[in-house]
């Protein structure tokens, strides 16, 4: 890889990376031919940037958090050849980053990308065009994330979703869930929440797919049926066991698409970022984007890494 871009949100991490950026750029210059770097100012600047750079770039660095990640891929993964990718961490939770296995200090998850071992990732697609890393889901988890204000996030950091998860967890209103898989109904009834997943972590917590892995062509579904203490415990149990999460009140399955209908429509939460509303259709999209990663705990994956040139 000769020609590196990397994008930086300097706002991300209280600022951390943009103070490490003259560090991290002299150490990309000793390994790459061409290095360019870019500061976003606003929304939407990264994504305008991929568009303009990605044919002359073999490997775009994301350098922020979740929301810089999301932007980023779904400008990425938009393209017809889409370049190598990789995360500098520098946000709260960091959710993709650690399922591919890299350090939360930047520089030594700089060193990690500069052994250039690669892995092909699958990525969710919804029908209302967006791609996804990690995750995307209706229900408590847009709830817990909208009742989040920016000043706790701050100061708190992943300690405030799991507050806010404490506090929506018995507050959160059931509504009508079909989900459909293969013109065939999975699930008709009432539920409070619905995550489909590719990657492991949410909210920095690994407790709703555990053992997820993230080239394997297909997605995990989660159905909450009903809010309870003991589903809730259930998940959050294995989140210390690495076991599936089983309850009376829990569905899960595998698959590589469905159909989701909801009355009322629920908002969506995409990787973090909400806007659209069901209903919709998602499907996996299988080893679609070349990301650098890390140190993989899962040998599977391992045996999938590749080295890049």
């Amino acid at each position: 890889m000769k020609r590196i871009a990397l994008i930086l949100n300097p706002s991300a991490g209280k600022g951390q990376l943009l103070e490490l950026l003259d560090t991290i750029t002299s150490k990309l210059q000793q390994h790459c031919e061409e290095v360019t770097i870019y500061q976003t100012e606003k929304e939407g600047d990264g994504a305008d940037k991929v568009r303009e750079i990605a044919s002359e770039v073999d490997l775009i660095i994301a350098a922020g958090g979740d929301g810089t990640v999301h932007e980023l891929v779904n400008a990425i993964s938009a393209l017809d050849q889409p370049p190598a990718f990789a995360i500098l961490p520098g946000g709260t939770c960091n959710d993709f980053c650690r399922t591919i296995g890299m350090d939360q200090d930047p520089l030594i998850a700089l060193e990690q990308i500069l052994r250039k071992q690669a892995l092909d990732v699958d990525v969710g697609y919804s029908s209302q065009g967006r791609y996804f890393l990690n995750f995307w889901g209706i229900g408590l988890i847009t709830q817990v994330s909208l009742s989040i204000s920016s000043e706790d996030k701050e100061r708190l950091g992943r300690l405030a979703y799991y507050f806010s998860a404490a506090q929506n967890i018995l507050e959160t209103d059931p509504f009508h869930l079909e989900v459909t898989v293969d013109q065939k109904t999975r699930f008709d009834g009432e539920a409070t929440l619905l995550v489909v997943g590719n990657g492991s972590f949410i909210g920095g917590m690994q407790g709703f797919f555990p053992q997820s892995r993230i080239n394997d062509s297909h997605l995990d579904v989660l159905i909450l049926k009903e809010t309870s203490l003991a589903s809730a415990w259930s998940m959050l149990l294995s989140n210390w066991t690495n076991d599936w999460p089983e309850s009376d009140h829990l569905l899960y399955f595998h698959t590589d698409a469905l159909t989701i209908t909801a009355s009322p429509e629920q908002t969506i939460d995409c990787d973090g970022e909400k806007g659209e509303h069901t209903p919709v259709d998602i499907k996996v999209l299988p080893k679609y984007l070349t990301v650098l990663v890390g140190d993989l705990e899962d040998s599977a994956l391992q045996e999938n890494t590749y080295s890049v040139d």
